[in-house]
Protein backbone atom coordinates (compact mmCIF):
# COMPACT_ATOMS: atom_id res chain seq x y z
CA UNK A 1 0.00 0.00 0.00
CA UNK A 2 1.55 3.78 -0.63
CA UNK A 3 2.17 5.77 2.49
CA UNK A 4 -0.33 8.76 2.65
CA UNK A 5 0.94 12.10 3.81
CA UNK A 6 -3.08 12.92 4.85
CA UNK A 7 -4.45 9.54 5.90
CA UNK A 8 -1.84 10.40 9.09
CA UNK A 9 -4.15 12.81 10.31
CA UNK A 10 -7.33 10.64 10.47
CA UNK A 11 -6.55 10.28 14.60
CA UNK A 12 -8.55 14.19 14.16
CA UNK A 13 -11.89 11.94 13.61
CA UNK A 14 -13.67 9.63 15.69
CA UNK A 15 -15.17 6.93 14.15
CA UNK A 16 -19.13 7.04 14.24
CA UNK A 17 -20.79 4.80 16.71
CA UNK A 18 -23.13 3.64 13.77
CA UNK A 19 -20.12 1.34 12.25
CA UNK A 20 -18.95 0.26 15.40
CA UNK A 21 -22.83 -0.57 16.49
CA UNK A 22 -22.42 -2.20 13.04
CA UNK A 23 -19.54 -4.64 13.83
CA UNK A 24 -21.35 -5.78 17.56
CA UNK A 25 -24.58 -6.09 15.74
CA UNK A 26 -22.80 -8.39 12.37
CA UNK A 27 -20.14 -9.55 14.33
CA UNK A 28 -21.66 -10.46 17.75
CA UNK A 29 -19.58 -13.45 19.28
CA UNK A 30 -15.95 -12.84 18.57
CA UNK A 31 -12.94 -11.04 20.24
CA UNK A 32 -11.01 -9.03 17.71
CA UNK A 33 -6.98 -9.15 17.77
CA UNK A 34 -5.36 -7.09 14.71
CA UNK A 35 -1.58 -8.09 14.46
CA UNK A 36 1.03 -5.87 12.20
CA UNK A 37 4.50 -5.34 12.63
CA UNK A 38 4.46 -1.94 13.65
CA UNK A 39 2.51 -0.28 16.48
CA UNK A 40 -0.51 1.82 16.77
CA UNK A 41 1.59 4.55 18.34
CA UNK A 42 5.62 4.91 19.35
CA UNK A 43 6.54 5.73 22.61
CA UNK A 44 8.60 9.39 23.21
CA UNK A 45 11.39 9.30 25.35
CA UNK A 46 10.15 12.03 27.44
CA UNK A 47 6.91 10.04 28.00
CA UNK A 48 3.09 9.41 25.88
CA UNK A 49 3.16 8.17 22.49
CA UNK A 50 3.75 9.64 18.60
CA UNK A 51 1.70 8.40 15.99
CA UNK A 52 2.97 5.15 14.43
CA UNK A 53 4.52 6.30 10.43
CA UNK A 54 2.87 4.73 7.63
CA UNK A 55 -0.13 4.02 5.56
CA UNK A 56 -1.17 0.78 7.02
CA UNK A 57 -0.95 1.66 10.43
CA UNK A 58 -3.16 5.05 9.78
CA UNK A 59 -5.66 2.65 8.68
CA UNK A 60 -5.66 0.15 11.47
CA UNK A 61 -5.81 2.53 13.76
CA UNK A 62 -9.55 3.20 12.43
CA UNK A 63 -10.01 -0.70 11.78
CA UNK A 64 -9.03 -1.22 15.35
CA UNK A 65 -11.20 1.32 17.08
CA UNK A 66 -13.98 0.71 15.30
CA UNK A 67 -13.61 -3.22 16.07
CA UNK A 68 -13.06 -2.67 19.66
CA UNK A 69 -9.69 -4.80 18.90
CA UNK A 70 -6.73 -5.78 21.12
CA UNK A 71 -3.52 -4.86 19.27
CA UNK A 72 -0.20 -7.58 18.77
CA UNK A 73 3.23 -5.74 17.18
CA UNK A 74 6.50 -6.04 17.28
CA UNK A 75 8.78 -3.65 19.97
CA UNK A 76 11.25 -2.36 16.82
CA UNK A 77 12.90 0.34 18.12
CA UNK A 78 15.01 0.99 21.54
CA UNK A 79 12.57 3.40 22.67
CA UNK A 80 9.78 0.61 22.51
CA UNK A 81 12.02 -2.13 24.26
CA UNK A 82 12.90 0.34 26.68
CA UNK A 83 8.92 0.67 27.96
CA UNK A 84 8.95 -3.53 27.60
CA UNK A 85 11.41 -3.33 30.25
CA UNK A 86 10.09 -0.88 32.55
CA UNK A 87 5.98 -1.64 31.90
CA UNK A 88 6.46 -4.84 30.72
CA UNK A 89 5.16 -6.30 27.35
CA UNK A 90 1.32 -5.07 27.80
CA UNK A 91 -0.16 -1.80 28.27
CA UNK A 92 -2.58 0.75 26.84
CA UNK A 93 -2.15 2.84 23.58
CA UNK A 94 -4.12 5.23 22.56
CA UNK A 95 -6.31 4.67 18.98
CA UNK A 96 -8.19 7.73 17.92
CA UNK A 97 -10.65 8.53 20.62
CA UNK A 98 -10.11 5.25 22.36
CA UNK A 99 -7.33 2.65 23.76
CA UNK A 100 -6.12 -0.65 22.46
CA UNK A 101 -4.71 -3.43 24.99
CA UNK A 102 -1.12 -3.11 22.71
CA UNK A 103 0.86 -6.31 23.17
CA UNK A 104 4.31 -6.26 22.00
CA UNK A 105 6.30 -9.32 20.95
CA UNK A 106 10.30 -8.62 21.33
CA UNK A 107 12.64 -10.41 19.07
CA UNK A 108 16.35 -9.38 19.55
CA UNK A 109 17.48 -6.35 17.44
CA UNK A 110 19.35 -8.80 15.43
CA UNK A 111 16.31 -11.00 14.97
CA UNK A 112 14.39 -7.99 13.92
CA UNK A 113 16.92 -6.46 11.79
CA UNK A 114 17.60 -9.70 9.62
CA UNK A 115 13.52 -10.34 9.91
CA UNK A 116 12.93 -6.87 8.67
CA UNK A 117 15.79 -5.92 6.91
CA UNK A 118 17.13 -8.10 5.19
CA UNK A 119 13.92 -10.29 4.26
CA UNK A 120 10.71 -8.22 4.52
CA UNK A 121 12.61 -5.04 3.00
CA UNK A 122 14.12 -5.36 0.52
CA UNK A 123 13.43 -9.44 -0.17
CA UNK A 124 9.90 -9.33 -0.21
CA UNK A 125 8.39 -5.70 -0.88
CA UNK A 126 10.88 -6.43 -4.32
CA UNK A 127 9.71 -9.17 -5.39
CA UNK A 128 6.33 -7.77 -5.02
CA UNK A 129 6.52 -4.73 -6.68
CA UNK A 130 8.70 -6.32 -9.59
CA UNK A 131 11.82 -4.54 -9.01
CA UNK A 132 14.40 -6.66 -9.29
CA UNK A 133 17.07 -6.82 -12.02
CA UNK A 134 17.01 -10.48 -12.71
CA UNK A 135 19.50 -10.53 -14.61
CA UNK A 136 21.94 -9.72 -11.41
CA UNK A 137 19.85 -9.73 -8.43
CA UNK A 138 18.72 -11.33 -6.03
CA UNK A 139 21.61 -13.37 -4.82
CA UNK A 140 20.16 -15.72 -2.55
CA UNK A 141 23.08 -16.32 -0.81
CA UNK A 142 23.87 -17.59 2.84
CA UNK A 143 22.90 -14.23 4.20
CA UNK A 144 19.52 -14.30 2.67
CA UNK A 145 19.31 -18.26 3.71
CA UNK A 146 20.43 -17.04 7.72
CA UNK A 147 18.17 -14.15 7.84
CA UNK A 148 15.08 -16.05 6.80
CA UNK A 149 15.45 -18.71 9.06
CA UNK A 150 17.04 -17.18 12.27
CA UNK A 151 15.17 -13.78 11.35
CA UNK A 152 11.90 -14.00 9.67
CA UNK A 153 10.59 -17.26 10.71
CA UNK A 154 11.46 -16.59 14.38
CA UNK A 155 10.11 -13.89 14.42
CA UNK A 156 6.65 -14.80 12.83
CA UNK A 157 6.82 -17.26 15.27
CA UNK A 158 7.13 -14.75 18.26
CA UNK A 159 4.50 -12.95 16.72
CA UNK A 160 2.08 -16.07 16.52
CA UNK A 161 3.10 -17.13 19.90
CA UNK A 162 1.75 -13.63 21.27
CA UNK A 163 -1.48 -13.96 19.28
CA UNK A 164 -2.60 -17.29 21.04
CA UNK A 165 -1.82 -16.28 23.90
CA UNK A 166 -4.06 -13.38 23.95
CA UNK A 167 -6.56 -15.38 22.10
CA UNK A 168 -6.49 -17.67 25.02
CA UNK A 169 -7.58 -15.10 27.32
CA UNK A 170 -10.35 -13.35 25.64
CA UNK A 171 -13.61 -14.09 26.25
CA UNK A 172 -15.03 -14.70 22.95
CA UNK A 173 -14.01 -16.09 19.81
CA UNK A 174 -10.95 -14.75 18.21
CA UNK A 175 -11.04 -13.21 14.98
CA UNK A 176 -7.72 -12.31 14.14
CA UNK A 177 -7.00 -9.89 11.22
CA UNK A 178 -3.14 -10.16 10.43
CA UNK A 179 -1.93 -7.44 8.44
CA UNK A 180 1.19 -7.25 4.85
CA UNK A 181 3.91 -9.14 3.95
CA UNK A 182 5.82 -9.39 7.51
CA UNK A 183 3.87 -12.23 9.00
CA UNK A 184 3.03 -14.07 6.28
CA UNK A 185 3.63 -17.04 8.35
CA UNK A 186 1.54 -16.17 11.15
CA UNK A 187 -1.94 -17.46 10.37
CA UNK A 188 -0.45 -21.54 10.01
CA UNK A 189 1.26 -20.56 13.00
CA UNK A 190 -1.95 -19.51 15.07
CA UNK A 191 -4.18 -22.10 13.58
CA UNK A 192 -1.93 -25.30 14.88
CA UNK A 193 -2.60 -23.92 18.07
CA UNK A 194 -6.41 -22.30 18.36
CA UNK A 195 -7.68 -24.20 15.46
CA UNK A 196 -11.62 -22.35 16.82
CA UNK A 197 -10.03 -18.89 15.47
CA UNK A 198 -11.43 -16.70 12.87
CA UNK A 199 -8.11 -15.76 10.85
CA UNK A 200 -8.03 -13.22 8.43
CA UNK A 201 -4.61 -12.03 6.44
CA UNK A 202 -4.77 -8.35 4.26
CA UNK A 203 -1.76 -7.91 2.22
CA UNK A 204 -1.56 -4.07 1.75
CA UNK A 205 1.00 -4.51 -1.39
CA UNK A 206 0.79 -6.16 -4.93
CA UNK A 207 0.82 -10.24 -5.15
CA UNK A 208 3.21 -10.92 -8.16
CA UNK A 209 2.96 -13.98 -10.56
CA UNK A 210 3.77 -17.25 -9.59
CA UNK A 211 6.31 -16.90 -12.25
CA UNK A 212 7.96 -14.17 -10.27
CA UNK A 213 7.30 -16.21 -6.82
CA UNK A 214 10.08 -18.51 -8.12
CA UNK A 215 12.83 -15.68 -7.51
CA UNK A 216 12.30 -17.28 -4.10
CA UNK A 217 13.69 -20.64 -3.05
CA UNK A 218 10.95 -23.52 -3.00
CA UNK A 219 11.41 -23.71 0.96
CA UNK A 220 10.55 -19.80 1.29
CA UNK A 221 7.75 -19.10 -1.40
CA UNK A 222 6.30 -22.86 0.04
CA UNK A 223 6.05 -21.81 3.43
CA UNK A 224 4.50 -18.22 2.83
CA UNK A 225 1.47 -19.90 1.02
CA UNK A 226 1.34 -22.43 3.87
CA UNK A 227 1.43 -19.26 6.07
CA UNK A 228 -1.64 -17.85 4.38
CA UNK A 229 -3.51 -20.65 4.05
CA UNK A 230 -4.00 -20.99 7.54
CA UNK A 231 -6.62 -18.24 7.02
CA UNK A 232 -10.21 -18.63 6.57
CA UNK A 233 -10.01 -15.39 3.93
CA UNK A 234 -6.84 -13.62 2.64
CA UNK A 235 -7.62 -9.97 1.29
CA UNK A 236 -6.02 -7.94 -1.22
CA UNK A 237 -6.21 -4.52 -2.72
CA UNK A 238 -7.41 -5.76 -5.72
CA UNK A 239 -9.30 -8.04 -7.91
CA UNK A 240 -5.86 -8.70 -10.21
CA UNK A 241 -3.65 -9.83 -7.10
CA UNK A 242 -6.51 -12.04 -5.90
CA UNK A 243 -6.24 -13.86 -9.51
CA UNK A 244 -2.26 -14.07 -8.88
CA UNK A 245 -2.62 -15.52 -5.40
CA UNK A 246 -4.88 -18.06 -6.80
CA UNK A 247 -2.53 -18.78 -9.51
CA UNK A 248 0.01 -19.20 -7.55
CA UNK A 249 -1.72 -21.80 -5.23
CA UNK A 250 -2.48 -23.80 -7.91
CA UNK A 251 0.93 -23.30 -10.22
CA UNK A 252 3.41 -23.37 -7.46
CA UNK A 253 1.92 -25.90 -5.27
CA UNK A 254 -0.11 -28.00 -7.20
CA UNK A 255 -3.55 -27.09 -5.12
CA UNK A 256 -6.84 -27.18 -5.94
CA UNK A 257 -8.13 -23.90 -6.14
CA UNK A 258 -11.86 -22.55 -7.97
CA UNK A 259 -11.22 -18.94 -9.69
CA UNK A 260 -15.01 -18.74 -9.78
CA UNK A 261 -15.53 -19.15 -6.08
CA UNK A 262 -12.07 -17.68 -5.81
CA UNK A 263 -10.93 -20.51 -3.09
CA UNK A 264 -8.67 -23.03 -2.33
CA UNK A 265 -9.35 -26.37 -1.19
CA UNK A 266 -6.85 -27.46 1.48
CA UNK A 267 -6.87 -30.12 4.11
CA UNK A 268 -10.71 -30.13 3.94
CA UNK A 269 -10.49 -26.48 4.36
CA UNK A 270 -11.88 -23.60 2.63
CA UNK A 271 -9.38 -20.85 1.95
CA UNK A 272 -11.30 -17.56 0.50
CA UNK A 273 -9.71 -14.90 -1.54
CA UNK A 274 -11.30 -11.05 -1.60
CA UNK A 275 -10.36 -8.12 -2.67
CA UNK A 276 -10.89 -5.00 -0.52
CA UNK A 277 -9.45 -1.89 -2.06
CA UNK A 278 -8.96 0.32 0.64
CA UNK A 279 -9.30 4.45 0.86
CA UNK A 280 -9.43 7.24 2.85
CA UNK A 281 -11.36 9.11 5.80
CA UNK A 282 -13.42 11.28 3.23
CA UNK A 283 -14.22 13.84 6.38
CA UNK A 284 -11.28 13.89 8.34
CA UNK A 285 -9.34 14.44 4.47
CA UNK A 286 -11.55 17.23 3.76
CA UNK A 287 -11.72 18.77 7.30
CA UNK A 288 -7.64 18.90 6.50
CA UNK A 289 -8.19 20.78 3.20
CA UNK A 290 -9.98 23.08 4.65
CA UNK A 291 -7.56 23.92 7.98
CA UNK A 292 -6.11 27.06 8.14
CA UNK A 293 -2.31 25.25 7.94
CA UNK A 294 -3.18 24.38 4.06
CA UNK A 295 -4.83 28.14 3.40
CA UNK A 296 -1.22 29.22 4.17
CA UNK A 297 0.53 26.91 1.80
CA UNK A 298 -2.19 27.96 -0.70
CA UNK A 299 -1.26 31.42 -0.19
CA UNK A 300 2.98 30.97 -0.50
CA UNK A 301 1.52 28.60 -3.62
CA UNK A 302 -0.02 31.52 -5.58
CA UNK A 303 2.99 33.70 -5.08
CA UNK A 304 5.22 31.20 -7.55
CA UNK A 305 2.31 29.23 -9.52
CA UNK A 306 2.77 28.74 -13.26
CA UNK A 307 0.01 28.89 -15.54
CA UNK A 308 -0.80 25.17 -15.37
CA UNK A 309 0.72 23.26 -12.56
CA UNK A 310 1.84 19.34 -13.06
CA UNK A 311 1.55 17.84 -9.18
CA UNK A 312 2.98 14.37 -7.96
CA UNK A 313 3.08 13.71 -4.02
CA UNK A 314 5.38 10.51 -3.11
CA UNK A 315 8.05 8.72 -1.38
CA UNK A 316 11.41 8.05 -3.37
CA UNK A 317 11.06 4.45 -3.37
CA UNK A 318 12.16 3.14 -6.79
CA UNK A 319 8.57 1.66 -7.25
CA UNK A 320 6.94 5.07 -7.21
CA UNK A 321 8.54 5.72 -10.46
CA UNK A 322 10.07 9.23 -10.26
CA UNK A 323 12.01 9.02 -12.47
CA UNK A 324 10.52 7.73 -15.71
CA UNK A 325 8.02 11.14 -14.74
CA UNK A 326 10.33 13.64 -15.29
CA UNK A 327 11.68 11.97 -18.46
CA UNK A 328 8.06 12.28 -19.26
CA UNK A 329 7.92 15.20 -18.52
CA UNK A 330 11.49 16.27 -20.36
CA UNK A 331 9.37 14.33 -23.40
CA UNK A 332 6.66 16.91 -22.77
CA UNK A 333 8.51 19.99 -23.23
CA UNK A 334 10.89 18.92 -26.75
CA UNK A 335 7.36 18.52 -28.43
CA UNK A 336 5.52 21.49 -26.93
CA UNK A 337 8.27 24.26 -26.62
CA UNK A 338 5.27 26.38 -26.40
CA UNK A 339 4.20 25.48 -22.97
CA UNK A 340 7.91 26.28 -21.76
CA UNK A 341 7.91 29.07 -19.37
CA UNK A 342 3.92 28.24 -18.64
CA UNK A 343 4.12 24.60 -16.54
CA UNK A 344 5.84 23.21 -14.27
CA UNK A 345 6.15 19.89 -12.60
CA UNK A 346 6.14 20.27 -8.32
CA UNK A 347 7.32 17.14 -7.20
CA UNK A 348 6.96 16.83 -3.36
CA UNK A 349 8.90 14.23 -2.28
CA UNK A 350 9.23 12.71 1.25
CA UNK A 351 13.14 10.86 1.42
CA UNK A 352 12.59 6.59 1.78
CA UNK A 353 14.36 3.95 3.28
CA UNK A 354 17.92 5.41 3.37
CA UNK A 355 19.36 2.97 5.30
CA UNK A 356 18.89 0.97 2.11
CA UNK A 357 21.61 1.68 -0.42
CA UNK A 358 19.35 0.89 -3.56
CA UNK A 359 17.01 3.41 -1.57
CA UNK A 360 19.54 6.12 -1.66
CA UNK A 361 21.24 5.49 -5.08
CA UNK A 362 17.48 6.04 -6.01
CA UNK A 363 16.90 9.12 -4.46
CA UNK A 364 20.39 10.44 -5.91
CA UNK A 365 18.95 9.67 -9.41
CA UNK A 366 16.20 11.69 -8.63
CA UNK A 367 18.13 14.77 -8.01
CA UNK A 368 20.68 14.09 -10.93
CA UNK A 369 17.53 14.11 -13.65
CA UNK A 370 15.63 16.93 -12.14
CA UNK A 371 18.79 19.00 -11.78
CA UNK A 372 19.88 17.95 -15.57
CA UNK A 373 16.22 18.93 -17.22
CA UNK A 374 16.36 22.31 -15.07
CA UNK A 375 19.63 22.87 -16.63
CA UNK A 376 18.45 22.04 -20.14
CA UNK A 377 15.34 23.60 -20.36
CA UNK A 378 15.21 26.60 -17.99
CA UNK A 379 15.26 30.06 -18.21
CA UNK A 380 15.19 33.33 -16.46
CA UNK A 381 12.45 33.25 -14.09
CA UNK A 382 11.54 29.94 -14.78
CA UNK A 383 12.15 26.20 -13.70
CA UNK A 384 11.05 23.24 -15.12
CA UNK A 385 10.72 21.34 -12.12
CA UNK A 386 10.54 22.50 -8.60
CA UNK A 387 11.78 19.49 -6.30
CA UNK A 388 11.05 19.67 -2.78
CA UNK A 389 11.72 16.85 -0.29
CA UNK A 390 10.09 16.78 3.31
CA UNK A 391 7.20 15.51 5.41
CA UNK A 392 4.42 18.47 5.24
CA UNK A 393 1.16 17.51 4.98
CA UNK A 394 -0.20 20.68 4.91
CA UNK A 395 2.00 21.43 1.72
CA UNK A 396 1.37 18.04 0.49
CA UNK A 397 -2.52 19.07 0.20
CA UNK A 398 -2.18 22.24 -1.36
CA UNK A 399 -0.51 20.53 -3.68
CA UNK A 400 -3.23 18.34 -3.94
CA UNK A 401 -5.51 20.78 -3.97
CA UNK A 402 -4.54 22.88 -6.85
CA UNK A 403 -3.22 20.50 -9.64
CA UNK A 404 -4.21 20.96 -13.07
CA UNK A 405 -2.19 17.61 -13.80
CA UNK A 406 -1.58 14.85 -10.94
CA UNK A 407 1.36 11.84 -12.00
CA UNK A 408 0.61 8.77 -10.42
CA UNK A 409 2.98 6.26 -11.95
CA UNK A 410 4.29 3.70 -10.20
CA UNK A 411 5.90 0.80 -11.37
CA UNK A 412 3.46 -1.17 -9.13
CA UNK A 413 0.96 -0.41 -6.01
CA UNK A 414 -0.67 -2.33 -4.01
CA UNK A 415 -3.56 0.59 -3.79
CA UNK A 416 -2.02 4.09 -4.30
CA UNK A 417 -4.06 6.66 -1.50
CA UNK A 418 -2.27 10.03 -2.72
CA UNK A 419 -4.47 9.43 -5.82
CA UNK A 420 -7.85 8.94 -4.06
CA UNK A 421 -7.01 12.10 -2.00
CA UNK A 422 -6.31 14.32 -4.64
CA UNK A 423 -9.45 12.68 -6.58
CA UNK A 424 -11.37 13.58 -3.45
CA UNK A 425 -9.88 17.47 -2.38
CA UNK A 426 -8.65 19.26 -5.66
CA UNK A 427 -10.32 22.28 -6.64
CA UNK A 428 -8.98 23.19 -9.96
CA UNK A 429 -11.01 20.27 -12.15
CA UNK A 430 -7.84 18.64 -12.44
CA UNK A 431 -6.67 15.90 -14.79
CA UNK A 432 -5.19 12.36 -13.23
CA UNK A 433 -2.81 10.57 -15.03
CA UNK A 434 -2.37 7.09 -13.57
CA UNK A 435 -0.31 4.30 -13.73
CA UNK A 436 -2.47 0.84 -14.73
CA UNK A 437 -0.16 -0.96 -12.48
CA UNK A 438 -1.50 0.93 -9.50
CA UNK A 439 -4.82 -0.98 -7.28
CA UNK A 440 -6.25 2.28 -7.63
CA UNK A 441 -6.76 1.96 -10.99
CA UNK A 442 -9.29 -0.42 -11.16
CA UNK A 443 -11.52 1.81 -9.20
CA UNK A 444 -10.71 4.87 -10.83
CA UNK A 445 -10.18 4.02 -14.64
CA UNK A 446 -13.25 5.12 -16.40
CA UNK A 447 -12.42 8.72 -15.00
CA UNK A 448 -8.53 9.42 -15.27
CA UNK A 449 -5.61 9.35 -18.09
CA UNK A 450 -4.30 5.50 -18.38
CA UNK A 451 -1.13 5.13 -18.76
CA UNK A 452 1.34 2.33 -19.22
CA UNK A 453 4.21 3.24 -16.31
CA UNK A 454 7.10 2.67 -18.25
CA UNK A 455 6.20 4.23 -22.09
CA UNK A 456 7.92 7.69 -21.03
CA UNK A 457 6.80 8.91 -24.46
CA UNK A 458 2.90 7.81 -24.01
CA UNK A 459 3.24 9.38 -20.50
CA UNK A 460 4.65 12.58 -21.50
CA UNK A 461 1.50 13.09 -24.35
CA UNK A 462 -0.39 12.46 -21.44
CA UNK A 463 0.84 15.01 -19.29
CA UNK A 464 -0.06 17.47 -22.51
CA UNK A 465 -3.90 16.27 -22.63
CA UNK A 466 -4.08 16.86 -18.90
CA UNK A 467 -2.86 20.03 -19.75
CA UNK A 468 -5.13 20.75 -22.82
CA UNK A 469 -8.43 19.07 -21.90
CA UNK A 470 -11.76 21.24 -22.41
CA UNK A 471 -13.46 22.36 -19.03
CA UNK A 472 -16.49 19.82 -19.77
CA UNK A 473 -14.04 16.57 -20.14
CA UNK A 474 -12.15 17.81 -17.09
CA UNK A 475 -15.16 18.22 -14.92
CA UNK A 476 -16.45 15.43 -16.04
CA UNK A 477 -13.60 13.22 -14.94
CA UNK A 478 -13.38 14.89 -11.78
CA UNK A 479 -16.60 14.43 -10.56
CA UNK A 480 -16.97 10.69 -11.46
CA UNK A 481 -13.27 9.96 -9.25
CA UNK A 482 -14.53 12.33 -6.85
CA UNK A 483 -17.91 10.69 -6.51
CA UNK A 484 -15.99 7.13 -6.22
CA UNK A 485 -13.71 8.22 -3.63
CA UNK A 486 -16.64 9.59 -1.54
CA UNK A 487 -19.01 6.24 -2.13
CA UNK A 488 -16.15 3.86 -1.38
CA UNK A 489 -14.10 5.22 1.76
CA UNK A 490 -12.42 3.60 4.77
CA UNK A 491 -15.96 2.41 6.14
CA UNK A 492 -16.91 0.24 3.40
CA UNK A 493 -13.52 -1.21 3.49
CA UNK A 494 -14.05 -1.84 7.32
CA UNK A 495 -17.70 -2.75 6.47
CA UNK A 496 -16.95 -5.31 3.29
CA UNK A 497 -14.52 -7.77 5.17
CA UNK A 498 -16.56 -8.16 7.94
CA UNK A 499 -19.67 -8.97 5.70
CA UNK A 500 -17.35 -11.52 4.46
CA UNK A 501 -16.48 -12.70 7.68
CA UNK A 502 -20.34 -13.09 8.71
CA UNK A 503 -21.17 -14.68 5.47
CA UNK A 504 -17.90 -17.07 4.77
CA UNK A 505 -16.81 -18.28 7.98
CA UNK A 506 -18.94 -16.73 11.17
CA UNK A 507 -22.67 -17.71 10.23
CA UNK A 508 -22.72 -21.85 8.60
CA UNK A 509 -24.30 -21.51 5.82
CA UNK A 510 -24.36 -18.23 4.37
CA UNK A 511 -21.86 -17.36 1.08
CA UNK A 512 -21.18 -13.73 -0.49
CA UNK A 513 -20.52 -13.38 -3.41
Amino acid sequence: MSDSPFMRSVERRRPGSSMRAYVTRTLPHNSVIVVSNRGPHEPRPEGGFARGAGGVVTALLTLAEVMGADWVACARTEAERALVKEQGPTGMAPLISSQTQLHYVTPTPEQYDMYYSVISNPVLWFIQHYLWDLAHQPLINGRIHRAWRDGYVQVNKQVAQKVVDVGRQLPERPLVMVHDYQLYLVPQLVREQLPGAIIQHFIHIPWPTPQYWKVLPKEMRDAILRGLLGCDIVGFQSSLDVRNFLLTCEENSGLQVDIKERAVLLDGRIVYARHYPISIEVASTTRLAFSHGVMVEERKLRDWRPKYLIARVDRTDPSKNIVRGFLAYEKLLSHHPELRGEVQFWAFLQPSRQDVSVYRNYLRRVRQVALRINNQYGAKGWMPIRLEFGENVRKAMAALRNFDVLLVNPVYDGLNLVVKEGALVNRSEGVIVLSENAGAHEELQPHVLSINPFDIEATGQALYEGIVMGVAERRRRHEGARDVVRANDIARWITRQVQDIRDLVATPGLRAG
